[in-house]
């Protein structure tokens, strides 16, 4: 049949089903047709072959049941095949954002050069079998393939959004698959149609049966796929790649210090520094695998992803950063700088901090944070405070504390201006802290873990009073309890926790 005659009887087929079709779609659905006959053969694409066939059964039983319901968009075509329906549906209705999913590889490239023949806008080939790995960001699914509602519904819930319809192009005997879709599923989703029709002028009978997710939430999860390039950010796979090198330094003090950069665990910590706009962040790195439900950290790993930033490693090489066993996301953050201090005594409490364990040093910020001291001094022989340990215990409160660099506990007796005169210690031979009145301004000083302080810093110092059975508290519990006294003694003090 020559190619005007077929275009002509094509026109008729279409009109008499009530479509009435553009010059430019019947020269598409034409050129489609071509491509289906053409590589048939050689890729198996359809068992329909008669030309008459191939428009009603595929081409119009693609785009009748559009008579019956308005298609969602962006929409995933779910075991597109050939491109039914995927494909008459995008030259129907071109503005329609369309993702065609096909995991044979030979199929899958025939549908791209389909598309980039026919000079179709807005259409992705997903080479791959949809799985719980996968996430689209749609407002629909289709399908026509064999596999039943339950599975398929089971299949797209963890990326479809709340209110997306999952649509299934049926034959009329549906019932078994209805009754089979299980109660998790019936849960999740409310049947929106089911309803019978048949193609115009045939005895094909077809059922459309419609799905609305009714549950929110969606899951989405990284992971290193076969192609490297398909992968959501950046792969890391070998313990030789210097970006991990990098990373695993990040582990101790000198490393943080050295890179001016910390890794920071926990999806709250991550989550409040990200909204707070105020920590210059750097790489966000997630383990292969990673699936997550929360909207605001999977836009957080898409910011991420987009810029280039997104980092995802091999589980085992994961594990080497993943300090607290968490196997959440790590940001790799710029803290703020610590600027030198300049040993003057502001009003209120200025807390100098000596402990060389880093969870203490991040208990006690996070205390003097809530109680709202005015300073915190870091002296040398303490722990880095934004290292990684220091930073989980304080919650997140390294990043809101102000803090300085201050001198070894050594030199603190040589304070110029009296300021050694200003230092409260806590210490056992103090004065009892219930009877203690703290001055407008001084520096608070708890003893170092062990060796405690030295004994010119003694001359005002405070104690916590205890039972005769426990020799002393640890030291963030005591810091705690004497910042809380001197909290209480001044009413103008604000203790409200202070937030990224």
């Amino acid at each position: 049949m020559p190619d005007k005659e077929r275009i002509g009887l094509m026109n008729e087929i279409f009109r008499s089903s009530g479509f009435e079709l553009t010059p430019r779609q019947l020269d598409q659905f034409g050129a489609y047709y071509d491509l289906l006959v053409d590589s048939n053969e050689t890729l198996d694409l359809t068992r329909i072959t008669a030309f008459e066939d191939i428009v009603v059964k595929h081409f119009i039983d693609s785009l009748y049941f559009t008579e019956f319901i308005e298609l969602p968009s962006p929409i995933i075509d779910i075991g597109s095949g050939a491109g039914f329906p995927g494909i008459p549906l995008k030259i129907y209705l071109p503005r329609l954002k369309m993702i065609l999913s096909e995991p044979r590889k030979k199929r899958a490239a025939f549908l791209e050069d389909t598309a980039r023949a026919l000079r179709l806008g807005d259409v992705e080939v997903y080479p791959h079998m949809v799985t719980e790995r996968s996430f689209f960001t749609v407002e629909g699914v289709i399908t026509r393939a064999l596999e039943s509602i339950d599975d398929t519904l089971t299949r797209v819930n963890h990326f479809l959004p709340l209110g997306g319809r999952v649509i299934f192009m049926k034959g009329p005997e549906a019932d078994r698959d209805l009754d089979a879709v299980t109660a998790g599923n019936m849960n999740a989703y409310a049947l929106e149609t089911d309803r019978r029709y048949r193609l115009p002028n045939t005895s094909y009978e077809r059922r459309l049966i419609v799905y609305r997710k009714e549950l929110a939430g969606t899951r989405k999860t990284y992971s290193i796929l076969k192609d490297l390039r398909a992968t959501a950010g950046t792969a890391i796979t070998s313990a030789e790649n210097k970006t991990f090198k990098e990373l695993k330094k990040l582990g101790d003090g000198g490393g943080i210090r050295k890179s001016g950069t910390v890794l920071v665990s926990g999806k709250k910590i991550i989550a409040e520094l990200a909204a707070s706009g105020r920590i210059p962040s750097r790489e966000l790195i997630l383990h292969d695998g990673y699936s997550e439900n929360d909207e605001a950290i999977n836009a957080l790993i898409s910011r991420h992803e987009d810029a280039g930033t997104l980092l995802v490693l091999k589980k085992a090489l994961f594990n080497e950063l993943d300090l607290f066993n968490t196997g959440g996301p790590l940001l790799a953050v710029q803290p703020p700088e610590m600027p030198e201090w300049k040993k003057d005594i502001i009003p209120g409490c200025t807390l100098l901090l000596p402990f060389q364990d880093p969870v203490n040093v991040g208990s006690v910020i996070r205390s003097a944070v809530g109680f709202n001291v005015g300073r915190i001094v870091i002296l040398k022989e303490a722990a880095n405070p934004y290292h990684p340990k220091s930073v989980r215990a304080s919650a997140g409160a390294v990043f809101s504390a102000v803090m300085e660099r201050g001198p070894s506990i050594r030199d603190l007796p040589s304070l110029p201006g009296g300021g050694a005169s200003s230092v409260v210690a806590l210490d056992a031979g103090g004065a009892p802290l219930d009877s203690f009145t703290f001055p407008e301004r001084f520096l608070l000083l708890p003893g170092v873990e062990g060796p405690g302080l030295p004994e010119e810093l003694k001359r005002e110092s405070v104690s916590i009073p205890l039972s005769s059975g426990v020799e002393s508290l640890n030291a963030p519990v005591a810091v705690s309890i004497a910042l809380y006294e001197w909290s209480r003694q001044s009413p103008s003090n604000s203790t409200r926790v202070k937030t990224l």
